[in-house]
């Protein structure tokens, strides 16, 4: 809600330091706040408007006061983001979108490019993240601890180089800024519709100044705790295969769906979230700052799974459309129907530390010195199982009507005695991210003719990534499997499972009832004597199992893990003026960057290749140890950028930019290892990573249009392009192995720089409050945005170009109503078809996420000054995620994870 509140304001001491920091240090971007002092007194009130308005306000005058191109969110009051997390908001900006997971926002694209190409910072420093790449996971950070955001879409010399799509600035509360003590909490209940669970949610934030507003600290928590429920019918892709089927007929390369699973996941996601910020101002000209940031997200799920594989030589009967996409199909010979059952655990850690100093050591020099360190960890390695029990049968999979799901008929047995045991095991990854950052950053205001300043700095990182693989020894995941001859299993063991109405928001699934069981009792019982009598050779079934520690996930010996330094300089001038009545102003800067990274890992080395039967079949002669390999590479650019604006009627801003950007390589790229394998003297193939990626290099240009015509109201118009080289994609390479004196000739697969592509976009957006209309429509507003892009790629096919990841229009509208004590929220958005992926795992096929809109609202009432209801609903109208492959009906999930519906109260003195 709008309100003006009256509050004593800081020693002018205090605020002019902070004043500094805000406007030229590297630590934040986006006052929290709107004041507006009535006096020049030490000890005077200040006006802080907040509510929707206020922060509309906010980050609008973000927009019309920057360099270049930049939208924001604000935080409509301390402690008060309309949204569950970062990510969420960030979606109703124009050129933003979201990848959602288990229905909260977690990865944001912009402009068409994904979530590794924009360059994610918290008070302009990265942070680290267990993605297990450069993509930040907003889900880590609870967005109760946030002030604002800022989506830097041009570049500049002083912004940090790493992001061709955008930087994303976040920024959290500072106590010298908040002023005198400030205390805020929430707590609320959260309904999950699909698993009819509450969860809870609190938060906290103090805040206070002493030593007459020399000394502040601010201290922030927040804890969730939410259960959620999702149901996915699901295939792991389309094949090509050949098919014979029992009348004679025979059809060459056909799309073949893999399977067809029904998956219901229970999840639970545990947050716990706290900062603390300490800042001391000794004197008008001088600020210290230090920061701590601490996340602890614990992700947990449980799968039950009704699965059926296709396997093409036990099809009977297929009927295929023009396509060639097999759309129906019975399977008769020695097919299963399987029960999977997959527990998770990921506990996740992100922790930061900053200390940052601002020090105007005169009326025209400000020195910023910062200096960051953030680490985060993931420990999922061997957390997640695998495990698979079931029984022969014959079903008949139907996708020919056109409906939302494919059927699947099959003889249901919920008889625990008919099962037997398959597959077993234990795996995942442990990520480690280490970032450590130094910055050195000079302002000098010049105020000589055209030039008004100039900004000049020095910037070193060092970022290292640490990946592990765990799994179960594959010789004992086999061990008891197959039917029929699996063991026979306690009849104990299973229960059956009731989906109560799976996927009832799309249509409803083929069954509501399969057998349920635990992965750990499952194993427990295979490592039991009577499970291991029940195989062919007992004495060499507990050799294996003894020899490699029965189920335990080991550390993959191949492990790797990339580290990277960067050293930057650069310097920014800023020139100003009139031309005739329109200011204009011009921002020109270079950058100049190195960076040398260091793959190190470990990997079998290839010995020799010897033909064992004389059949011109060679087999890989490897040694049996892992041997150390590291790869240095190093790389610089020189980096120009110019930013120009000028008004040619008042609040009319007309914007140009160009500027050259970059984006390393994903780490998880960067792998040194190679593995060689066998076979034809003509045809011998490797795989691997490439530690001598270059990275992604973009031209952009920007134009932009904004009218500033009201209150709280704009409207604008930007127009996009980017050239990009360097677009990393599969490709092979012919390289030649030396072995004991002879030449082999390989063909390697491995993460290459092999095309180029060019963007172009358009963004529209609008945001007007309708104050003039007559009581009580007065309190009402909207805002509107559109972003149409496109590509094309110097990969595409002539009859199938491929959009890049992540590439698709969107659309979003949010109205609102604020007045007096009431206030209320209806948001919409919509993210058009786009490509998630360019390959699947199981057909080579691309992974496109279908059309997908949610409304979300919000709504709250101020009981008095201090206490405050309210209410929310994420996706009330359950839409459904859809994934396809190649065409139309190649389904590849259909994901319901229901409406979210939240109740609670919000208190502040």
């Amino acid at each position: 809600m709008t309100k003006i509140k009256k509050t004593k304001q800081i020693p002018k001491l205090s605020y002019l330091s902070m004043l500094v920091m805000f406007n030229l240090g590297a630590a934040a971007s986006v006052s929290a706040e709107d004041t507006i002092s009535r006096d020049n007194e030490e000890n005077v009130e200040r006006i802080t408007v907040t509510g929707i308005r206020g922060s509309l306000v906010r980050a609008m005058d973000l927009k019309k006061s920057s360099d270049g191109v930049v939208d924001g969110i604000s935080a409509e009051d301390i402690g008060k983001f309309p949204d569950q997390n970062v990510a969420e908001s960030l979606q109703r900006i124009s050129g933003v979108a979201i990848d959602r997971e288990s229905g909260e926002g977690q990865l944001v694209s912009v402009r068409g490019l994904g979530p590794e190409f924009n360059a994610v910072q918290v008070n302009g420093r990265t942070m680290a993240t267990i993605s297990g790449g450069r993509a930040f996971s907003f889900d880590t950070l609870a967005s109760e601890l946030i002030n604002g955001a800022e989506v830097h879409k041009t570049q500049t010399g002083k912004l940090q180089e790493g992001s061709i799509g955008a930087t994303i600035n976040i920024t959290t509360h500072r106590p010298l800024t908040v002023g005198d003590f400030k205390a805020v909490s929430s707590a609320k209940s959260t309904y999950d519709e699909l698993s009819g669970n509450y969860s809870p949610s609190f938060s906290g934030l103090v805040s206070n100044i002493f030593d007459d507003g020399k000394f502040g600290v601010l201290a922030s928590f927040a804890y969730s705790d939410r259960d959620s429920r999702s149901e996915n019918g699901q295939t792991a892709g389309y094949i090509t295969r050949d098919l014979s089927l029992d009348d004679g007929t025979t059809y060459s390369d056909v799309y073949m769906p893999r399977n067809y699973d029904q998956i219901v996941q229970t999840e639970n996601r545990e947050r716990t979230s706290g900062s603390l910020v300490l800042q001391y101002a000794p004197s008008e000209e001088l600020v210290f700052t230090a920061d701590a940031l601490y996340s602890q997200y614990d992700v947990s799920y449980r799968q039950d799974i009704l699965a059926h594989w296709f396997d093409n030589a036990n099809i009977v009967d297929a009927t295929l459309d023009e396509n060639n996409t097999v759309v129906k199909l019975d399977s008769a010979r020695n097919s299963a129907t399987d029960y999977l059952n997959r527990l998770s655990e990921r506990p996740t850690t992100t922790k930061a530390l900053a200390f940052n100093m601002d020090w105007q050591l005169s009326d025209n020099l400000t020195l910023v010195a910062d200096a960051s360190y953030s680490e985060a960890e993931s420990l999922n390695g061997g957390r997640t199982t695998d495990t698979v029990a079931g029984f022969v049968n014959a079903y008949s999979f139907d996708n020919s009507t056109g409906s939302s799901l494919p059927s699947l008929t099959f003889a249901e047995d919920l008889n625990p005695a008919v099962v037997g045991s398959n597959w077993a095991s234990q795996f995942g990854d442990d990520i480690e991210d280490e970032i450590l950052e130094l910055k050195l950053d000079a302002e000098w205001l010049v105020d000589r003719g055209a030039l008004a300043k100039v900004n000049t700095g020095v910037f070193y990182s060092d970022r290292t990534l640490a990946t592990t693989y765990y799994n179960t020894n594959w010789r004992v995941s086999v061990l008891h499997g197959g039917y029929p001859e699996g063991v026979d299993l306690p009849d104990e063991l299973f229960t059956v499972f009731d989906a109560d109405g799976f996927l009832s928001g799309a249509g409803g699934g083929s069954a509501n009832q399969w057998l349920k069981f635990d992965s750990y009792e499952f194993m427990d019982f295979l490592l039991t004597d009577a499970a291991i009598n029940g195989l062919d050779d007992p004495a060499a079934a507990r050799e294996t199992i003894a020899k490699y520690d029965g189920f335990t996930a080991h550390a993959e010996p191949d492990a790797y893990k990339v580290s990277e330094e960067v050293a930057a300089a650069y310097v920014d001038f800023t020139f100003s003026g009139d031309l005739g009545d329109m200011p204009w102003q011009v921002v020109t800067g270079l950058r100049y960057v190195e960076t040398t990274t260091r793959s190190k890992g470990a990997q079998t080395e290839l010995l020799n290749l010897v033909d064992v039967n004389n059949t011109g079949d060679y087999q890989a002669v490897e040694s049996d140890d892992y041997r150390p390999v590291s790869v240095k590479n190093t790389y610089d650019h020189l980096l120009p950028s110019i930013n120009a604006n000028i008004e040619p009627i008042e609040d009319v801003i007309l914007r140009f930019a160009y500027s050259e950007s970059i984006t390393r390589p994903t780490l998880t790229e960067m792998s040194p290892s190679t593995s060689y394998g066998g076979g034809k003297l003509d045809s011998l193939n490797a795989s691997g990573g490439n530690p001598r990626l270059k990275p992604y290099e973009s031209e952009n240009i920007d134009l932009s249009a904004e009218w500033y015509f009201d209150e709280a109201s704009y409207l604008s118009l930007a127009y996009f392009t980017k050239d990009v080289d360097n677009f990393i994609d599969d490709g092979v390479s012919h390289e030649v192995v030396t072995l004991e004196g002879t030449s082999y000739n390989y063909t390697v697969s491995r993460p290459m720089n092999l095309n180029s592509t060019d963007i172009d976009g358009y963004e529209l957006a609008f945001q007007h409050t309708l104050s003039y209309l007559p009581a009580p429509f007065d309190g009402l507003g909207l805002m509107a945005n559109m972003t149409f892009v496109e590509s094309e790629s110097s990969a595409d096919e002539v009859d199938n170009p491929l959009p890049l990841p992540g590439l698709g229009d969107s659309q979003n509208l949010v109205l609102f109503y604020e007045k007096g004590d009431i206030q209320f929220r209806v948001a919409y958005n919509n993210r058009e078809e786009f490509m998630q992926r360019t390959t699947n795992w199981a057909g080579g096929a691309p992974i496109y996420v279908e059309d997908y809109a949610q409304v979300d609202v919000s709504g709250s009432y101020d009981i008095n000054e201090n206490f405050t209801v309210f209410f929310e609903g994420i996706n009330v109208t359950n839409e459904i995620t859809r994934k396809r492959g190649l065409y139309e009906n190649h389904v590849l999930a259909i994901v319901e994870t229901g409406p979210r519906w939240s109740l609670g109260v919000r208190a502040a003195f």
